[in-house]
């Protein structure tokens, strides 16, 4: 028989009371915290991820702060840099407009900072907890050289995108900042291809010597750390190629380029050695 209200609800006709709901489960989904934003220059210049991602004059601010983390820079500073040239400085104002803009739009850290503080003083700086691919790789790279640590050094060059600093077109970019970039690139990337090339694994070898070369073509050091891997692998064919490659990119950089000597006198013996021409599917 089907069974009424009355009988579900028992003997006295009432209803059972609403289940009450219980305290928060242990575990319970927080709500997500702000992510610090990420300043990318290992490749193509990008802010989270997208080379887009804020206007041209907010990326701007946001990576001269970054490179001149942590101490930041003045309110003159900023203004000479964010100028059309050295002789042409941005006004005050439109600095400080740039500034609200630029916070308003990265929002605020966990901690309800803003992530580019005002430390007094007219001084700027990004937070302490926004990221920047080249201090990560360097500090990973630094530590690795030094301890001739693989793992280390897979993952400084894990970071590299390209060649450093695509697309930022900034007159006050410092030449020697970005010639340390490269070079702190080519040398974790020659470290570790002559690691994985001692542990007897040329295609890992190969793999190292091909991230420093997307970060600096004209490196022959990279070449001649290609060929050995190649070598290695049995592969005279990738040998030449390589050898091949590391021509055209000398008479890229000087019409009338010629490889360095060790380069030249690698690639000979290489080939003069012989080996098997057993086909190595790269890296």
């Amino acid at each position: 028989p089907e069974t009424t209200a009355a009988a579900r609800a028992g003997s006295n006709g009432r209803q059972p009371p609403a289940a009450q709901s219980g305290p928060a489960k242990a575990g319970a989904a927080e709500p997500d915290l702000p992510a610090p934003p990420r300043i990318g220059v290992l490749g193509t210049f990008t802010i989270n991820g997208q080379p887009g991602a804020l206007l041209p004059a907010q990326s701007q601010l946001v990576l001269a702060l970054a490179l001149n983390a942590p101490g930041g820079l003045s309110n003159q500073q900023l203004c000479h840099l964010l100028g059309a040239d050295p002789d042409h400085p941005k006004p005050s104002d439109s600095l400080r407009q740039l500034l609200v803009r630029t916070r308003r739009q990265l929002g605020r850290a966990a901690d309800g900072r803003e992530w580019i503080e005002h430390l007094g003083g007219g001084q700027y700086a990004l937070h302490p907890e926004a990221r920047v691919d080249w201090h990560e790789f360097d500090s990973l790279a630094r530590r690795g050289i030094l301890a001739a640590d693989a793992d280390c050094l897979r993952k400084a060059l894990g970071l590299i995108r390209g060649q450093p600093f695509t697309g930022c077109y900034y007159w006050w970019l410092d030449l020697a900042l970005t010639e340390t970039v490269r070079a702190q690139i080519v040398d974790a990337a020659e470290t570790l291809a002559g690691l994985e090339l001692a542990a007897g694994d040329p295609a890992a070898a190969g793999r190292a010597a091909r991230i420093g070369l997307a970060g600096d073509a004209g490196a022959e050091q990279l070449w001649r750390s290609l060929m050995m891997a190649e070598h290695a692998a049995g592969n005279l064919t990738g040998v030449r190629e390589a050898w091949n490659r590391c021509l055209e990119v000398v008479g890229e950089l000087a019409p009338d380029g010629e490889p360095h000597p060790r380069t030249a006198a690698l690639y000979r013996d290489l080939m003069a050695g012989g080996g098997p021409h057993t086909a190595w599917a790269g890296s």
